[in-house]
């Protein structure tokens, strides 16, 4: 029996430099030890190597799998901010011919047989790299990459964001790689109650706080804010509204916006006072419920709404965001982007949106100007809207 390999790569810490969700419990095991148990009963062939940062050996990783049968399981630690770098040291026992799975740590809920079958295809037809649509439900998926394409990425040294995530350089180069997105298969409502329940305690950590340890190669949150600073007026009153503990406030006050940020956490707006205390155009910190506003009509220039709106009332929280805005005024939000959004895995997600879902919506009330999708942390293709992410701007209408 030919054996199949699958590098679970995870880390303790997140890329924002907080605890990571893998390292959080379902059905009693954190959620990394159950990616890699799911693959193991899947298929007996399996061998599974955990591939971790450096600065994880020694930690809980070197006995969080212990339970595991040991002469399937190595682990692996390895280059801190490149996840390309780690997966060709994970796998350098392997030849250039061979097919690998690549799952993250978190992704417990992963179709395994649909993952398998596309793993057979991409071996049989000598694929680079092949995964399921780009706006598939991330937590159900997992990538086929060959060895030697792996190899071959790595030499050219691509940029960060696609160390982070190798396979859409490949996508995004078809004269150098082969590469294929698979079908997506077919996943009952049932299905995705199931792994939703069992996410309930798995998303819970309410903000992901950005620390000192962050690494901005694949730090999705503070990439949002960056971005919106292209699109924001050239000066004026912003409301940032979700502000967690308030680094994306600060980085527009920093850059001249008089900013006040919202949250509805008073611990967190408590934190976010405390992290800006002594800043020169301190931002305005404050205990809000974007549904409803505590706030004039017409007295923002501009909202920015990170990661908000598929955890309320989509239709209240429009309306509130429109209210407080002056006309013309910019309106720039992100959410998950999500071809089965009705049924989130993520528990604390109301709901998520297609990219077509989020436009409409968006259209009720605002005119969108620009649309980004990205395909996971910072990544965008140009002219390649479909992603796990999408990032509009918007102007009152």
């Amino acid at each position: 029996m030919s054996r199949k390999y699958v590098v679970v790569q995870a880390s303790s810490r997140s890329w924002q430099g907080g605890q990571d969700l893998c390292m959080n419990h379902v059905d009693g095991v954190p959620a990394v030890v159950a990616t890699a148990r799911r693959f193991l009963e899947a298929d007996p062939s399996t061998n599974i190597i955990i591939a971790a940062p450096a600065f994880d050996d020694g930690g809980p990783f070197s006995t969080l799998f212990s339970d595991l049968p040991a002469e399937r399981i190595s682990l692996v630690f390895a280059a801190d901010d490149s996840p390309l770098r780690r997966l060709v040291i994970a796998t350098e026992a392997l030849n250039e011919e061979d097919h690998i799975v690549r799952v993250d740590g978190l992704h417990f809920a992963v179709l395994t047989d649909a993952v398998l079958e596309m793993l057979a295809a991409a071996s049989a037809e000598k694929w680079d790299c092949a995964k399921f649509p780009d706006d598939f439900p991330p937590q159900l998926g997992a990538d086929i990459y060959k060895i030697g394409a792996l190899r071959r990425l790595l030499a050219t040294a691509p940029d960060g964001a696609f160390q982070v995530h190798p396979k859409y350089a490949m996508f995004a180069d078809p004269e150098h790689f082969t590469c294929r997105h698979f079908p997506a298969p077919d996943v009952s409502d049932d299905y995705l109650r199931q792994a939703r329940a069992q996410a309930e305690t798995v998303y819970f950590i309410p903000r992901m706080d950005v620390t000192d340890k962050a690494l901005e190669v694949g730090n999705q949150l503070t990439w949002h804010y960056q971005e919106a600073l292209k699109y924001l007026p050239g000066s004026g009153r912003v409301l940032d509204i979700a502000c967690g503990d308030g680094y994306g406030s600060r980085l527009m006050a920093e850059n001249g916006y008089e900013v006040v940020g919202g949250d509805l956490d008073p611990e967190i707006v408590v934190t976010a006072q405390g992290r800006s205390k002594g800043m020169k155009n301190a931002p305005d910190f404050r205990v809000l419920d974007v549904t409803k506003l505590a706030l004039e009509d017409a007295s923002f220039d501009a909202v920015v709404s990170m990661e908000t709106v598929e955890h309320v009332d989509d239709q209240a929280y429009l309306a509130e965001i429109c209210r407080v805005l002056k006309p013309g005024g910019t309106f720039i939000l992100s959410t998950p982007q999500n071809s089965l959004g009705h049924i989130p895995v993520n528990a604390e997600h109301v709901r998520e949106y297609s990219l077509k879902q989020i436009q409409e919506l968006c259209q009720t009330r605002f005119d969108v100007v620009q649309t980004i999708g990205i395909k996971q942390g910072r990544v965008v293709i140009p002219d390649s809207p479909l992603g796990t992410n999408t990032l509009l701007v918007c102007k009152k209408k």
